[in-house]
């Protein structure tokens, strides 16, 4: 048996738990409460296992690696040292992995702790979309560069999965606090801010101002290649640039969509006072957003799956041979999808309270457990990035002579440290709770999102912590 196997095993697992989560929000029976929390833990034992199957897979790469290198045959201590070398978190396919892992253990620990609703949806929600991404990155395990080849890629890793798991679970702890403080923040309020924040990542994810000069969305163009979907660009500076071609529709329409958003954001902000849940013209307003917004991932997935055909620029691409015709897969904008999951899901997850806002506040605990859970997961992540810091300066000694160097990757893991820094120094200091502590820790989970996907993939700088770009 393979680690593929294993984790397939896991993932069919959590799909199952999801499934009782939210089959019982109806129920709210303790048995099923339990038998979920139980195959979760099953399954998070599976990935374990596949995880350990992954290293060793990668153990005897290495070793046979050293061994051709070297013309020697490896025993003892020497091929154990090489073996073990090559943790199961070095490349993008099992960094998505790992921290998939990663969420999984600390809503775990969070679920024998406190028992939070829907904590386990948007956990598994969160940890399946990671899992289905790396699904459609490269798998292949090859031999480690030389800066990977350290041991503080053991504490480095492990300390920074566990950190930015614990800042996903305290956001959406923080979430569901918004979602049940009702006399401290109207749902008006709440979906107007959501609705807001939905304008800026959907920005984010057409690129800014290309996608306000053209109405372009623009993804990867791939070439197949022995069933493998390969990168098609040139070499700029030895380094590799791909080619962008328009995804048919999806550009138009995700204009529509920010703008249909930016309406509900402005007209639930002044209904905010008026009442607490919105009505009438207003609820649509939020829905109409959120159907435009689902409107663009289906356009975006069928481009993909239907492999629609694209056409290239010769300005854009000028040495491309054959000229096409050019087909999209969803290798094309695998990260795109995964960070439309996180608006959507945030959208409709904030639509099912609009429907249901006392039905789903009075699953939730009370508002002083949720902010303590928050709190809890962000000394942890707190505590655990300034270990990312600070063996990660170690390590960019060891592998590259200096100790800090303003790399991308460097300044986004400070960055997170600093803003949970302000969450517990205002709490501390001038005794923020409540609402305002909600919102900096929900900020920390996108800072965390600007950190890995924005830099390992080169969305906002490429630096030598880079994966590949999106």
């Amino acid at each position: 048996m393979s680690s593929v196997f294993w984790y397939n095993s896991c993932i069919l697992g959590y799909v199952l738990a999801l499934f009782i989560y939210s089959f019982n929000l109806g129920l709210r029976k303790s048995f099923w409460r339990r038998l979920a929390t139980i195959i979760v833990a099953s399954s998070f034992l599976l990935q374990t296992i596949g995880m350990v199957f992954r290293w060793m897979e990668a153990g005897h790469i290495e070793v046979a690696a050293v061994e051709r290198a070297t013309s020697e045959t490896l025993t003892g201590l020497s091929r154990w040292l090489v073996f073990t070398q090559h943790p199961p978190w070095s490349n993008l396919y099992e960094i998505m992995v790992y921290m998939s892992w990663g969420i999984v253990l600390v809503f775990l620990v969070c679920e024998v702790k406190w028992r939070v609703r829907f904590m386990g949806i948007f956990a598994l929600l969160i940890s399946l979309t990671a899992f289905g991404v790396a699904s459609l990155t490269d798998g292949v395990i090859k031999p480690l560069v030389p800066a990977l080849k350290s041991w503080w890629i053991m504490v480095h890793v492990i300390s920074a999965s566990i950190a930015y798991a614990a800042g996903t679970l305290a956001a959406i702890a923080s979430l569901l606090y918004l979602v049940k403080a009702k006399d401290k923040l109207p749902l008006t309020a709440l979906s107007s801010g959501m609705m807001g924040l939905s304008v800026f990542l959907a920005l984010v994810l057409g690129r800014g101002f290309s996608l306000l000069s053209d109405a372009a969305y623009r993804v990867k163009l791939l070439r197949e290649m022995g069933g493998d979907y390969i990168g098609v660009g040139k070499i700029i500076e030895e380094k590799f640039v791909p080619y962008y071609v328009a995804s048919p529709g999806v550009g138009p329409a995700l204009l529509i969509a920010i703008l249909l958003c930016l309406l509900a954001s402005v007209v639930l902000f002044k209904a905010r006072k008026k009442s607490d849940i919105p009505t009438g013209w207003v609820k649509i307003s939020y829905f109409a957003g959120v159907l435009a917004m689902l409107t663009v991932a289906i356009i975006m997935i069928s481009n993909d799956l239907l492999m629609t055909n694209v056409t290239v620029d010769a300005k854009v691409a000028p040495s491309l041979l054959p000229p096409g015709p050019w087909r999209l897969a969803l290798q094309s904008n695998m990260w795109d999808l995964g960070f439309l999951c996180f608006i959507l899901l945030g959208q409709i997850f904030i639509g099912l309270v609009i429907l249901f806002p006392e039905k789903i506040r009075a699953l939730l605990p009370s508002v002083n457990q949720l902010d303590r859970v928050a709190y809890s997961n962000i000394m942890v992540a707190f505590s655990l990035v300034a270990v990312v810091l600070v063996t990660g300066a170690l390590w960019a000694h060891y592998a590259w002579g200096r100790y800090w160097g303003w790399d991308p990757k460097e300044t986004g893991a400070l960055v997170i440290w600093l803003n949970y820094a302000l969450y517990l120094h205002t709490r501390v200091t001038y005794g923020w709770t409540g609402t305002r502590s909600a919102v900096i820790a929900i900020l920390g989970f996108f800072i965390i999102l600007a950190g890995f996907l924005g830099v390992n993939l080169g969305w906002f700088a490429n630096g030598l912590h880079s994966y590949g770009s999106a």
